[in-house]
């Protein structure tokens, strides 16, 4: 019989491939009730906990080895079994007890007469066997074999979880795919927060910071806002903290550190929102460094361009000044610029290499000029240049002299000096004086005022010249009254300044003001009442004696200071009243100091009246000279040497009692006394020389009156010869003899 003609035999290989896939339907059954399975729980224990890799890894691996056991016990071992049809027979047996034997008898007899094998029973029973079962073969229920009720089962398990993740990407396909990429493939993909955390002033988590400034981190909450918002910081050094940022808003959320020092790591935390980021890096501010602003000046000024000095912080400019600005920084610069009063900004070019920039600036008005820089992380200078430039608002020079050497009174042929000083914001142009002299004549009831004399041009004598547009001159000065007084008799009536007169002086400047007319300035007005000079000569032995006899005065103090040194007892061995005669001690030589403050002042003052009388023409400048060797010299020597310390060895004394101290110090005082007894003496001298000068000039003043009057005589007798009829001229008046 051919081979596949078992009875049955086609039955039974259906019924071998129907329970293989049984198999392949109860594992992938079992497989879809673990996906299930590990779906639900890790869906919810990662979306609420945000499991790290590591936990999920570990997850997966778990349900992993479920389904290779699943698959081993349900899929692999069953396929490895050889189903023959001697087995599926025994199964249908099973399943059907009325067939009992006949079907696996009827496959073993017909593999035996197939073979041709002869065994004791007879082939003609076992071909009744086969014929029968054939026969019988629709009535055996081969399809019971199978457990189909478990096979539906655990289809149903597939079409459940078919449906099940069909309904999940119906309802959230997104978290359907967050769910698979992180745990299935352990992608790094975040769930979906509720809150979300923004940094307000930032787009991105680097913050570049001027070291020693304050930083302030603002967080613009989405989503719902939690109760608090964290900050976890850690400094560049390892410092770490953690503190709660404050609620400035509804959804905003406010940090500030007073001062960084050091470069940090901020995280910001708050709900279920991701971690925010924020590196903090210390940085430089641009430093403007060799800053140089150059003025230069409008045309009609005819003054070179200056440099601004760097200290300078008010800058007067005249009208069409232009600022030539240039600086560099150690940092590359994005923009430069000037700023001026509120809202105008002037652009700096800048060289290729963004470190150096410069430009020019021709300010209008006046204003403050702020120079500033921006550089690469968007900062500008700590401490930009600042100028306040004052435009167009020039004054008038200032002028301020100072006489030296004369007083209110002086004679017709005097010299009046002094120190000029004179400054402007532009520069000067001119310096000139001028005078006026009129009669002094006060105002009686009934009687018209004098009309006033208008101020008329003077020459002055001045120690430098003046240099065109200089900000300030300073120079001596003195103007000379013989330019109006050619004659030496001071009532001469050819003299435009006699006795009697008051003389009116100022200086006037000019400046470099334009276009238009300069501003003048005019110092304050010197008057000066013209005496003769009897009368000036006796005013300055007036004060000549007020001061020899304030500085005999100083002669007697120092006397008796000198007496109380000597009788006061050594503190060493004064017991008891030890302090009270070192306090006295002290006294002395606070006195000593005192009394030099006064010989200076004697000085001072003498060395003044000796200068009124050169400059007043009363005593020769050699006379004053050797006068001056004489008092006022000897008089500064005594205040700056002799008296400190002659003070000093009395508190030294004091310090240490030791009698060659005292010695020292008597000695000292004993030479100021000597010194100042010789001093008094030549002052006594040239009280007498004035007046023995003074004299002499009334007796050389009387011999040329005389002689005038014996010349007109003289001229009036040749009248009289050549011109008998013509009346005698009248007789000059002769003055009268001083007692």
């Amino acid at each position: 019989m051919a081979a596949g003609t078992a009875p049955g035999g086609a039955e039974l290989a259906r019924l071998r491939h129907s329970a293989q896939n049984g198999i392949w339907i109860e594992s992938l059954g079992a497989v879809a009730l673990l996906l299930i399975a590990y779906a639900l729980p890790s869906l919810l224990i990662d979306r609420w906990l945000r499991l790290e890799w590591i936990f999920r890894a570990i997850l997966l691996g778990s349900f992993v080895v479920v389904v290779a056991r699943t698959l081993q016990r349900r899929l692999l071992r069953p396929l490895r079994v050889v189903l023959t049809d001697e087995e599926m027979a025994l199964a249908v047996e099973r399943s059907a007890p009325g067939v009992k034997q006949a079907l696996i008898s009827s496959l073993q007899f017909d593999r035996e007469l197939q073979a041709g094998v002869v065994t004791i029973e007879s082939s003609a029973l076992k071909a009744a066997v086969v014929a029968d079962v054939r026969q019988r073969l629709a009535a055996i229920p081969f399809g019971d074999a199978i457990d189909g009720a478990r096979v539906r089962k655990f289809g149903a398990a597939i079409a459940a979880a078919i449906v099940f993740f069909l309904s999940w990407a119906a309802i959230d396909a997104r978290a359907l795919g967050l769910w698979a990429a992180r745990n299935l493939a352990l992608a790094s993909v975040e769930w979906p927060r509720y809150t979300t955390l923004d940094l307000a002033d930032a787009d991105s988590g680097q913050v570049r910071l001027p070291q020693g400034d304050a930083l302030t981190v603002r967080v613009a909450v989405q989503g719902p806002v939690p109760d608090q918002v964290f900050v976890d910081f850690e400094f560049r050094g390892g410092e770490r903290g953690s503190e709660a940022m404050s609620r400035t808003g509804d959804r905003e959320f406010t940090w500030t550190i007073d001062a960084v020092l050091a470069d940090m790591q901020l995280s910001l935390q708050g709900g279920d929102a991701l971690p925010l980021p924020v590196t903090v890096t210390i940085v430089e501010r641009p430093r403007i460094d060799e800053l140089t602003v150059r003025v230069t000046y409008p045309s009609y000024m005819e003054r070179d361009p200056e440099l601004v000095p760097p200290t300078e912080g008010e800058l007067r400019l005249p009208k069409g000044a232009v600022l030539s600005i240039a600086g560099k920084s150690q940092k590359a610069l994005t923009d430069a610029f000037l700023l001026f009063g509120n809202d105008q900004k002037t652009a700096l070019p800048r060289t290729p290499d963004g470190l150096s920039f410069g430009g020019d600036f021709s300010p209008a008005a006046s204003g403050l000029l702020v120079i500033d820089v921006i550089d690469q992380d968007k900062l500008g200078a700590g401490t930009p240049p600042k100028l306040l430039l004052r435009v167009g608002d020039d004054k008038p020079p200032s002028i301020e002299f100072r006489l030296r050497g004369v007083g209110g009174a002086i004679t017709t042929h005097a010299r009046i000096p002094g120190d000029l000083k004179i400054k402007d914001d532009f520069g000067l142009r001119d310096v000139s004086t001028t005078f006026r002299a009129m009669v002094d004549q006060p105002p009686e009831k009934g009687r018209d005022p004098l009309p006033e004399e208008p101020f008329t041009a003077a020459a002055a004598n001045f120690g430098s010249a003046l240099t065109r547009s200089a900000l300030r001159y300073e120079t001596t000065a003195q103007v000379d009254l013989t330019q109006w007084n050619k004659v030496p008799d001071e009532n001469s009536p050819e003299n435009k300044i006699r006795p009697g007169m008051l003389l009116s002086l100022r200086f006037h400047a000019k400046d470099n003001f334009g276009p238009g007319d300069p501003h003048e300035g005019i110092g304050e007005t010197l008057v000066f009442r013209v005496v003769t000079r009897e009368r000036l000569t006796e005013e300055l032995r007036r004060r000549q004696v007020e001061q020899r006899q304030e500085l005999q005065r100083i002669a007697e103090e120092e006397q008796r200071a000198l007496l109380e040194l000597t009788e006061t007892m050594n503190p060493a061995t004064a017991g008891e009243r030890r302090r009270q005669v070192e306090a006295r001690l002290k006294a002395i030589a606070r006195q000593q100091q005192a009394l030099g403050r006064r010989v200076a002042f004697v000085g001072e003052s003498y060395q003044r009246i000796l200068w009124e009388y050169e400059n007043n023409r009363l005593w020769e400048a050699n006379q004053v000279r050797q006068v001056e060797s004489l008092i006022p010299t000897p008089l500064q020597q005594l205040a700056k040497d002799a008296f400190p310390a002659t003070a000093r060895q009395v508190d030294s004394f004091v310090l240490t009692p030791e009698e060659a101290t005292r010695t020292a110090a008597v000695e000292g005082y004993r030479d100021i006394q000597r010194r100042l007894a010789a001093i008094l003496k030549h002052m006594e001298q040239a009280e007498n020389l004035a007046a023995l000068i003074e004299e002499l000039r009334t007796v050389i003043k009387l011999e040329n009156d005389a002689i005038r009057d014996v010349q007109a005589r003289v001229r009036a007798r040749e009248n009289d010869i050549f011109s008998p009829n013509k009346p005698d001229p009248p007789k000059p008046d002769r003055p009268k003899e001083k007692k």
